[in-house]
């Protein structure tokens, strides 16, 4: 009887995991937001959230009582994020472990503090589970753009859009990144190195 009322017990408390989950990247790299949801299939309506963390890999950058959690990443290392949710007159807890990684290596050209192009940086938009398109931070009409794609094979694809779209996959992988951005008096070139385990998270 004894042994019947523990499965019993343990089930139930598996259960109120199972309800519960985390939605959000398993990799953030340091200095980049992301947000996490909180979702739960018991109580769609849950009146009371209380996000934990309990290193300072990630730091908050929101709420954290709130259905939607931002953090920052902070430190390199692994990190969990935990939940707190009541609803329907019960508690779920729910935890997800997030990797913080070290940032890209993004470099300028050695001519760009001459050009007033003031773009630093661009920024990876996840279109399909295939294709990619990259975006100029702070992007203007008035200049054109070249983007220039590496993958891991050695091939390279070039587009001439504002926003370039590129397939990706485990198999066909970018090492590689390279921006040209004209105006009328100058160009300037931003480069963005991609770590191995990159892709696999994005």
């Amino acid at each position: 009887m004894k042994k019947f009322i523990l499965v019993i017990a343990l089930l139930f408390y598996a259960g109120l995991f199972s309800q519960c989950n985390i939605m959000g990247p398993d990799q953030i790299q340091v200095g980049e937001r992301q947000n996490y949801t909180a979702e739960i299939s018991a109580d769609p309506t849950a009146n009371h959230y209380e996000w934990i963390y309990l290193d300072q890999k990630m730091i908050p950058q929101s709420d954290l009582n709130q259905n939607i959690l931002t953090v920052k990443g902070s430190v390199p290392g692994k990190s969990v994020l935990s939940l707190k949710i009541k609803a329907a007159g019960k508690t779920f807890n729910c935890k997800k472990s997030v990797e913080v990684i070290a940032p890209l290596s993004v470099s300028l050209d050695i001519n760009a503090q001459k050009c007033d192009i003031e773009i630093e940086a661009f920024k990876e938009i996840r279109v399909s589970n295939t294709i990619v398109a990259f975006e100029a931070i702070a992007a203007d009409n008035s200049f054109t753009y070249q983007w220039t794609i590496h993958y891991r094979n050695g091939s390279k694809k070039i587009s001439n859009d504002k926003v370039g779209k590129f397939d990706y996959s485990n198999e066909n992988v970018i090492d590689q990144v390279d921006l040209d951005i004209t105006d009328k008096k100058c160009t300037k070139k931003i480069s963005k190195t991609y770590n191995h385990n990159f892709w696999y998270f994005f």
